[in-house]
């Protein structure tokens, strides 16, 4: 079994709440913290802006979220798929609080990530998210929100670019509705956030684009895989967690390595990049399959091996 150390998502809101401390000339300290962060919370600036969204959502994960390890050869391997044209609602994902955690050796767009947050929530829901977490901290408003009524994925991961991460940390961050999901399957596509979102330069955009491709790969792959993901913190995973994760589950997602026609796509040095197919047919969608959205199964294809004399497709269908 391959090990590897891995680099986790750390809290957006300690360093937040740190920089400002800093900015202030103030200590480091709990009780200290605990004020700030709290002001920041009456802050009608703050509270509906992306920092604010990432606050939340990292609130919500710490009380019934995941953290996400998948195995190292993997978690690589997830990038090179390709992703072919999708229709309709064409994703999902298994958790609505997670973070991922990525491998120390892999990069995005050349650079090196601390893991991943990833929501896949129900947009009604959010209202109710935002009272829940602005109420505990004594802001008893909540967020006014339109559009709702769709699942909505949201990535974000610290900037990789930040000069000083220490004095004013940012994040990247996309949104999606099902549509943009299908819209950026198909030609990787990321509308501007607009309101106080500052626009993506090149380069963070290009950053931003990688992630959420492999979000949406390995999500393609939970749906052919169902199960190769389990509860626990795996072997695999050098590291422990640098912030204990207490109360946080942790899931693993590995591969079949009984199955060879998956092996083959991943370790074949002259195949053809295999690629996701999108699961269309409504007998897809029945029996164990009834509460999945049509379109959101997947089964991998994985070309063929060179010199083999045959094509391998990577999955018996099940009904």
């Amino acid at each position: 079994m391959i090990q590897a150390t891995y680099r986790h998502y750390p809290a957006f809101t300690r360093r937040y709440v740190r920089s400002v401390l800093k900015l202030m000339g103030l200590p480091k300290k709990p009780k200290m913290e605990a004020e700030i962060f709290g002001s920041m919370l009456q802050d009608e600036q703050v509270v509906p802006s992306i920092n604010g969204e990432v606050l939340m959502l990292e609130w919500h994960h710490g009380r019934e979220g995941r953290v996400v390890v998948p195995e190292p050869t993997l978690s690589t391997w997830l990038q090179t798929v390709q992703l072919s044209r999708v229709q309709g609602d064409a994703w999902s994902w298994p958790w609505e609080f997670s973070t991922l955690s990525f491998p120390t050796g892999q990069a995005f767009h050349g650079h090196p990530l601390d893991g991943a947050l990833v929501a896949w929530v129900d947009s009604t829901t959010l209202p109710s998210r935002y009272e829940a977490f602005l109420s505990a901290h004594g802001n008893p408003h909540g967020v006014d929100m339109l559009g709702l009524g769709d699942p909505w994925l949201i990535v974000a991961v610290h900037n990789p670019l930040d000069d000083k991460p220490s004095e004013n940390p940012t994040m990247l961050r996309g949104a999606f509705k099902p549509s943009q999901i299908s819209d950026f399957i198909n030609r990787e596509a990321i509308e501007y956030a607009g309101g106080r979102a500052a626009p993506l330069a090149d380069e963070e955009g290009m950053i931003l684009r990688e992630v959420v491709r492999y979000v949406l790969s390995l999500g393609m792959y939970l749906s052919a895989y169902p199960e190769a993901q389990s509860a626990g913190v795996p072997a695999w995973m050098k590291n422990k967690h640098p912030e204990g994760r207490k109360g946080v589950p942790f899931a693993q997602v590995g591969y079949d390595r009984e199955n060879r026609e998956l092996q083959v796509a991943m370790t074949a040095p002259h195949s053809v990049s295999p690629y996701w197919r999108q699961l269309r047919d409504a007998r897809f969608y029945r029996g164990k399959w009834a509460d999945h959205r049509p379109g959101s199964r997947y089964v991998l294809v994985s070309g063929y091996e060179v010199g083999a004399g045959k094509t391998v497709g990577v999955e018996s269908i099940v009904e």
